[in-house]
């Protein structure tokens, strides 16, 4: 399960030489939506939180919760519970809010797993969710599914409200596409703040999605 990817630029090696790679474009808009989202759920109050596929949990201060719990496969993250999304020992109605960036396209289940953020949920309590739509091959242990604004509607058909929100456009998915290869280095990722600047109006082919559903 991916989770959250890290906001700092990481260094990459190649014999002799290491290279500084700034984030991806995807990350990049990702982010812009997340900010956006976060703002509307601190107006909102976001009560007790579950931060699902969590690792260092990246986005705690960014939420202002009254309560802020951690879920990760990964024990080595000490999450505050260790174990898979498709089935939570919580009992139902226990979260005002559940966060689940980046987690989707890893789940073997999603709509299993989709079932189960509602059933964790509280009435009317809230879950922000983004996972990829065009973006290369990623496993953080597997990458199974891509979700297209269809398929996302018809995982949360069940939440009273939704809000399907894309990000990024066609010019930026190819930029991703190639810079974001390993055959290149890293060697174009600094031009990825230039290109994350591109403001077209893209419903077609974004790099993926952020959710919004209300219970």
């Amino acid at each position: 399960m991916e989770a959250h990817d890290t906001h700092e630029p990481t260094r990459l090696s190649n014999q002799s030489y290491h290279l500084f790679r700034q984030p991806t474009v995807t990350r990049i808009t990702l982010n812009q939506e997340l900010v956006r989202q976060y703002e509307r759920l601190r107006r909102r109050g976001a009560g007790v939180v579950l931060d699902v596929g969590a690792k260092h949990a990246p986005y705690r201060d960014a939420i202002g919760a009254t309560e802020y719990l951690t879920l990760d496969v990964d024990p080595s993250c000490e999450p505050d519970l260790c174990c898979d999304l498709h089935k939570v020992d919580r009992p139902d109605a226990s979260f005002d809010t559940i966060i689940a960036t980046e987690v989707l396209e890893h789940l073997y289940a999603p709509d299993r797993a989709v079932e189960e953020i509602r059933r964790l949920l509280k009435p009317s309590g809230v879950c922000i969710l983004s996972t990829r739509f065009i973006y290369e091959y990623h496993p953080d242990p597997q990458d199974f599914f891509r979700f297209s604004r269809d398929g996302l509607e018809h995982l949360f058909r069940n939440f009273t409200h939704v809000e399907v929100i894309p990000h990024g456009n066609r010019i930026q998915a190819v930029w991703q596409l190639i810079a974001g290869s390993k055959r290149t280095l890293g060697l174009l990722s600094w031009l990825n703040p230039v290109v994350a600047r591109i403001r077209q109006a893209e419903t077609r082919c974004p790099l993926g999605f952020v959710v919004w559903a209300e219970r």
